[in-house]
């Protein structure tokens, strides 16, 4: 519903727009920022008079120039439509004045046809068009009837006017499919049903206008075309027409709701189309490849006739399919015995991308179509699910029956294999779609990486070109008619197999072993690979005959289907074609090279999606086996199964190990011979998946790659020239590569020099947030950066001399805090608090400030009525500031220093959050807050610990943060806890949650060994530090004899547990790394703070029955006893037990 606008803004005029406009086309930066600020004010605002000012200087084509008018139009666009997504009542032209408005479309329709400048006239269109999102139909119901009338022959506009009028149209039309009609109530609030009343009339109004363009938009087509196919007097400019009636008749057709009253048009309409498709194809596809003197600019136009009309058809197939039926037989016979059947493959290679990439993809969404399957209209006739088809469905499905099957009959015919139907379509789509032209093996010759790449963009799903769009339509005629699809393509196969080879022999040979690879899933159960790759493609790889270009096509194809098929090979077979991929990596034939490299990364990738099972614990490999792909393996023994699995694994790790070397060295020396970055790039990946893929075991192998990195590091320096994405895509691929390497091999690879050599200065570029690149390079960068402190087992100079000079610029930003927070931890366990010291204060405001943040989104979202949440980006920046306010606590609380200022402000915001209201009471948290108030009471419970009497200043500065100011990187901003302004309810609370959470035992603990430990050690470091507050006597809260006893039951849950408690502390204490030196350096310290944590040599008994005597005297033993009774009745003997022990 649109809201009245208030317009409190004087209305501007148009000599101070035309000024302003004027001033935003300055190259004097000092007028030209004023002038495109004022201009953001009025559209921000929606200036009265300023949309119809910016028309006004658009209609003076004699007095304003041409790149005025141009700003003027594209500003007004922009006005009106830039907020067509958001609420109807902030939409700017929502707001503009109704007699404003009136002027503005008065003077629109005259401007599009009177500028002289196609450009203007452009951005004319485009804001008519979306001030028709508003206004079309009602209020303003002359412009589509004015525009039809404008593109008629008896407008008197020249064909230039009629074409303009013609593209306005069909943009008018396709913004009107998505209408969102909106209407304004009057003062007295009309009821919702007349206002939905109002709606359906108005939408009436679109559909009757939409209706009524049906007849004269065919018949002046007709009249154009004519024109056009004659060549008969002005046939190019009637040509142009020609296609642009038909842009318009398809926005027209995905407009309508029905055909309720053009039915017999839209049937003529089809019926014509097919017959000048018809003639389209004599010239296109049946004319030869040959085009004589003046020929071209006619087959463009009827080309682009073809299309048009292909876009019609599929616009009915899509929204009318029952009515489009009857015509399926007509279309498709066109369509496949013409022109694809019919024409020779020079020809097609021809004929314009696009023409041909329709003519695919109507043939595909024909054969798809579930109405015209066979039995379609009565497979769910008299069943309960057609009962569920939307009224009138049930009914036209009945009248279109014999449609539907004449369509079904039509379809199944041409796939079948009566009279080679099925085979010849299948040779011609492999001949004339798929089979090499002679300018790509041109391009073979002297472009190898450009053809290489297009290999890879051809066979991505996203391709849309005439390749992949033949292997689609082949794909969909499979999906059809499986059996005898696939039985013509292998017996093409087995055909060209068997003869002699020749150079035609060959591009059909490949073509159909690419079609094969490209449809291998639809065909997997009738191929045996492993016969094909021993019986030809081995033979491909290591015969001495093939040679020159032909010889390469068919070595690059095996190296393909070696990549796309390898995996259905037995292992030893495997390990062949691998070794084989690999020595082809030095091939002289780029081509061959580079898809040599593209077939040793899907092998590589192949054998890492194996690892994750083989690596499972014997009873996870079971479940792997028993879950949802079961049926595949019914029968058979699944532990015969997981040890064959594992046995083909290690076989393929064995081959991989044994080509290890010379996998880096065929990649490292193809680099130099590589001019493309995007070339660079593929043999890169392929290096990173070796290493990640091989991991610890690249040691040997560990020079081999070192040696070669400052080669490649200068090969990459020496592309500087590059563009930015280009350059950006090289040292992504670099940064992964030696982020797996030292990953892998840990303080080895950080001893190497040759890898210090490639690595600082990589790490430099990557983190340099004043390149071009470091906005996509950057997230890398901080990856490589934690990746090289795991692998440390000091800080070097250059590593101190990194944080200081990278860090506070990127924490500036205020966007990568998380991966910040954990470089600096990094830091501080590997050099402790003194080596961060420079950048402390500003890395803990900035988790300080995150951490505040917290409190005012939950207390935003409390104020929306939605319960605390906190938001998904939010949370794991909490949790990385609350490790790194954890991890130097604790380094501090091992050597004895005092906590540092900063640190103890971001102790004092998690006190605030531990106690924080998220909106439902003390017990109630989000679900992505448990785990960070839990890490909040963490902190808290050193603290207090450390020194018994910082709860009060602790608890203090936590609940009085209304008043405080946190200053984060990107300025001060206020934390309010406007929820707990009483102490005493901020201190119940704070200590009600310690209880309660630390009291909970999760379900996982049942189950895992790792979760049980990690709620004992909760436990018992709360029972340490809540009996320690009890003792101390310095909490006023557990002086309440109910929470003590809370308190006290903790802590016999605790006692319970001491034994498995001591019991997890000396397996920690006996845990070793096989190899410290490739283990993670920041665990392995991290280990060393937890064996010298003070807590855990506390005893919990001694501190528990401590407590209780403080209680029994403060309210007197039997009050105490009564009083853990209350909170559960078996905890009362054993504190009797506890106090007698």
């Amino acid at each position: 519903m649109e809201a009245e606008p208030e317009h409190p803004l004087a209305p501007v005029t148009v000599e101070v727009v035309y000024a302003t406009i004027s001033g935003a086309l300055s190259i004097d930066a000092n007028t030209r920022t004023p002038a495109e600020t004022q201009l953001r004010e009025w559209e921000k605002d929606a200036a009265p008079g300023f949309i119809a000012s910016l028309l006004k200087i658009v209609g003076e084509v004699n007095a304003v120039p041409e790149e005025l008018r141009l700003l003027a139009a594209v500003v007004a666009k922009n006005a009106v439509g830039s907020s067509w997504r958001k609420i109807i009542a902030t939409r700017e032209w929502s707001r503009v004045p109704d007699e404003e408005k009136a002027f503005v479309r008065t003077a629109l329709t005259a401007a599009l046809f009177q500028d002289p400048s196609n450009r203007v006239a452009t951005q004319i269109m485009l804001l008519l068009t979306n001030v028709a999102r508003f206004d079309a139909p009602r209020p303003w119901d002359t412009l589509i009837p004015s525009l039809s009338g404008a593109a008629t022959p008896g407008s008197g506009l020249p064909p230039a006017g009629r074409q303009r009028a013609l593209k306005a149209l069909k943009s008018v039309l396709a913004a009107l499919q998505d209408k969102q009609f909106v209407v304004r109530p009057g003062a007295g609030g009309p009821a919702v049903a007349a206002l939905m009343d109002e709606v359906e009339e108005e939408k009436g109004v679109l559909y009757q206008q939409a209706r009524a363009l049906v007849a004269p938009l065919r018949h002046q087509w007709q009249a154009s075309a004519a024109v056009l196919f004659q060549r008969g007097q002005d046939w190019e400019a009637q040509g142009a027409l020609s296609a642009l009636y038909l842009s318009a008749l398809r926005e027209l057709i995905l407009l309508l709701p029905d055909w309720e009253g053009v039915e017999a048009e839209m049937e003529a309409f089809l019926q014509d189309g097919c017959q000048a498709a018809a003639a389209c194809v004599n010239v296109l596809f049946l004319g030869g490849a040959a085009v004589g003197p003046g020929e071209e600019p006619f087959r463009v136009l009827v080309g682009k006739t073809w299309e048009r009309l292909l876009g019609c058809a599929l616009a009915v197939l899509n929204s009318f399919p029952l009515k489009f039926a009857k015509f399926v037989p007509a279309w498709v016979t066109l369509c496949i015995n013409t022109a694809l059947l019919g024409m020779d493959a020079a020809t097609i290679h021809h004929v314009r991308a696009k023409s041909r990439v329709l003519l695919t993809r109507f043939v595909a969404q024909v054969l798809l179509n579930r109405f015209y399957r066979p039995g379609a209209h009565e497979e769910n006739k008299g069943t309960f699910l057609s009962m569920l088809l939307r009224p009138g469905l049930k009914e036209a499905l009945e009248a279109s029956a014999p449609d539907l099957k004449a369509a079904a009959d039509c379809l199944d015919g041409i796939l079948s294999e009566a009279e080679g139907r099925c085979a010849a379509l299948v040779r011609a789509l492999v001949e004339k779609y798929i089979a090499l032209s002679p300018e790509e093996l041109a391009e073979w010759e002297t472009d190898p990486e450009g053809f290489a790449r297009q290999v890879d963009v051809e066979t991505s799903p996203e391709a849309d070109t005439p390749r992949p769009c033949g292997v689609a339509l082949l794909e969909c005629m499979l999906e059809r008619a499986q059996a005898p699809v696939a039985a013509a393509l292998l017996a093409l196969a087995a055909q060209l197999q068997s003869q002699a080879l020749s150079p035609e022999n060959i591009l059909l040979r490949e073509a159909t072993y690419r079609a094969v690879g490209e449809v291998f899933p639809h065909v997997q159960s009738q191929v045996n690979f492993g016969s094909w790759y021993e019986s030809e493609l081995r033979l491909m790889l290591t015969s001495a005959e093939l040679t020159g270009l032909y010889g390469n096509v068919l070595k690059a194809r095996a190296l393909w289907l070696i990549g796309v098929c390898g995996g259905e090979l037995q292992p030893a077979p495997w390990a062949e074609s691998f070794q084989l991929a690999v020595r082809h990596t030095q091939d002289p034939d780029l081509v061959v090279a580079l898809l040599a490299v593209s077939a040793v990364t899907a092998g590589l990738g192949h054998v890492l999606e194996e690892q994750p099972f083989v690596r499972r614990p014997e009873h996870e490999k079971r479940l792997v086996l028993e879950g949802p792909h079961a049926d595949s393996v019914q029968g058979a023994d699944e532990e015969d199964l997981a040890a064959q699995c594992t046995a083909e694994y290690q076989q393929h790790m064995a081959a991989v190990e044994a080509s290890l070397d010379a996998i880096i060295v065929g990649c490292f020396s193809l680099l130099p011979r590589l001019a493309e970055v995007e070339s660079m790039v593929r043999v890169l990946q392929c290096v990173s998946v070796a290493v990640e893929l091989v991991g610890d075991k690249l040691r040997p192998h560990l020079a081999t790659i070192t040696n070669a990195l400052p080669q490649v590091w200068s090969t990459i320096s020496a592309r500087s020239g590059e563009s930015t994405g280009a350059l950006t895509r090289l040292h992504s691929s670099l940064i992964s590569t030696v982020t797996h390497l030292i990953s892998r091999l840990g303080v080895a690879a950080m001893g190497d020099p040759h890898v210090a050599a490639v690595l600082l200065p990589l790490l430099h570029h990557a983190t340099n947030i004043g390149s071009a690149e470091s906005e996509p390079l950057l997230e890398e960068g901080l990856r490589l950066w934690l990746a090289v402190l795991r692998s440390s087992q000091a800080i070097s100079p250059q590593l101190q001399e990194m944080l200081l000079q990278r860090l506070p610029p990127i924490l500036r930003r205020n966007r990568d805090n998380a991966s910040v927070f954990a470089i600096t931890e990094g830091y501080v366990l590997l050099g402790g608090a003194e080596s961060v010291a420079q950048v402390l204060p500003v890395v803990t405001a900035a988790a300080v400030a995150t951490l505040g943040r917290i409190i005012l989104e939950a207390e935003k979202h409390k104020a929306e009525q939605r319960f605390g949440m906190i938001p998904a980006d939010l949370a794991p920046e909490a949790s990385t500031a609350l490790s790194l306010l954890s991890v130097i606590q604790r380094v501090c609380d091992a050597s004895g220093a005092a906590i540092p200022a900063e640190v103890q402000a971001g102790i004092n915001t998690a006190a605030g959050i531990a106690a924080f209201d998220f909106g439902g009471g003390s017990m109630r948290l989000p679900g992505k807050a448990i785990a960070i108030v839990e890490a909040c009471f963490e902190l808290a419970t050193r603290a207090v610990f450390r020194d018994l009497g910082s709860l009060a200043a602790v608890l203090v500065a936590g609940s009085d943060v209304e008043s405080r100011q946190v200053v984060g990187p990107a300025g001060a901003s206020s934390i309010r806890c406007g929820c707990l302004p009483v102490w005493g309810l901020f201190l119940a609370w704070f200590l009600d949650r310690w209880i309660t959470l630390s009291s909970a035992r999760e379900i996982g603990e049942l189950f895992v060994p790792a979760l049980a430990a990690l709620g004992r050690s909760r436990r018992h470091d709360a029972v340490v530090g809540i009996c320690t507050l009890i003792v101390g006597d310095v909490s006023e809260g557990l002086r309440d004899l109910g929470r003590a006893a809370n308190a006290i039951t903790l802590g016999l849950r605790a006692v319970k547990e001491k034994a498995q408690y001591k019991s997890d502390q000396e397996r920690l204490a006996d845990l070793k790394p096989a190899d410290p030196e490739h283990e993670d350096q920041l665990l392995l310290r991290r280990l060393l703070l937890l064996r010298s944590d003070r807590l855990a040599l506390v005893d919990v008994t001694q501190a528990v029955k401590a407590a209780a005597g403080k209680i029994a005297s403060r309210h007197g033993r039997d009050a105490m006893l009564a009083a853990v009774e209350a909170v559960d009745p078996m905890f009362r003997e054993q504190l009797e037990e506890l106090e007698t022990s």
